[in-house]
């Protein structure tokens, strides 16, 4: 114990903190409900936001870091039907990836099936979304490419499809001989086969991306050659 007489004054001091405690409450209480919410408004509105925007971030990093996925392939759908689509997301693709050896939650298939691009148009849009899906090509986050005949030969015949002689069984490529796109690739002045016709494909028919007619083809440059290959062959089975 003090014997300066310290201890007394914070004795006194608590005390006087109490009373002033207990007074702040009964004056509370007497507040009406609109007077209670601008106090709040007043005092503690701009501390709660930042409180919960703390919280927020926090848990954004946990849920970012817990869930943080990796995609083990690429799969663009260009000009797609837009009105019964079924397949909108990498869950679509779950039973195929376990069933070649992706058991991974976290690995997932990268799918964009929302760009419509005119080739023959000059507009800003359609620009943009070129410039779009070229960058997505050359970052290698296309790996299986489906669009319209017309507009996959323009991207076969500047360098950014595969020839399917490389990567087809010869005879799955004969089954389908009359549905090849044969493409000048400008770039090496090499005709390739860029990418094959589907008419009332089941497998496409199922993903409601195209109504009657949609073209498909590799990627140059694939992520996953492996896996790409497995799910061409499975649209063409």
């Amino acid at each position: 114990m003090l014997s300066d007489g310290r201890f007394e004054k914070r004795k006194g001091d608590s005390n006087l903190e109490k009373e002033d405690h207990i007074r702040q409450k009964e004056q509370w209480k007497q507040l009406s409900p609109s007077e209670k919410w601008q106090y709040f408004m007043d005092y503690y509105l701009w501390v709660t936001i930042g409180v919960a925007a703390g919280i927020a971030i926090v848990i954004f990093l946990i849920v970012h870091f817990a869930t943080k996925t990796s995609f083990v392939m690429g799969v663009m759908a260009v000009n797609t039907d837009g009105e019964h689509i079924e397949a909108t997301g990498p869950d679509y693709f779950t039973d195929f990836l376990r069933e070649h050896g992706v058991i991974s939650k976290r690995d997932v298939v990268n799918l964009n099936d929302t760009i419509w691009i005119d080739p023959n148009s000059d507009s800003d849009v359609d620009s943009t979304n070129l410039s779009t899906i070229q960058v997505l090509f050359m970052t290698r986050s296309v790996d299986v490419f489906f669009s319209d005949e017309e507009f996959l030969k323009l991207m076969g015949g500047t360098d950014y499809l595969a020839d399917l002689r490389d990567y087809l069984p010869k005879e799955l490529l004969n089954r389908y001989e009359d549905q090849q796109i044969m493409v000048l690739n400008t770039m090496t002045g090499e005709t390739i086969v860029a990418g094959i016709r589907l008419e009332n494909n089941e497998w496409v028919g199922k993903t409601g991306w195209y109504q009657e007619t949609a073209a498909v083809g590799l990627a140059d440059g694939m992520k996953n050659p492996e896996l790409a290959v497995a799910l061409l062959e499975e649209i063409l089975q």
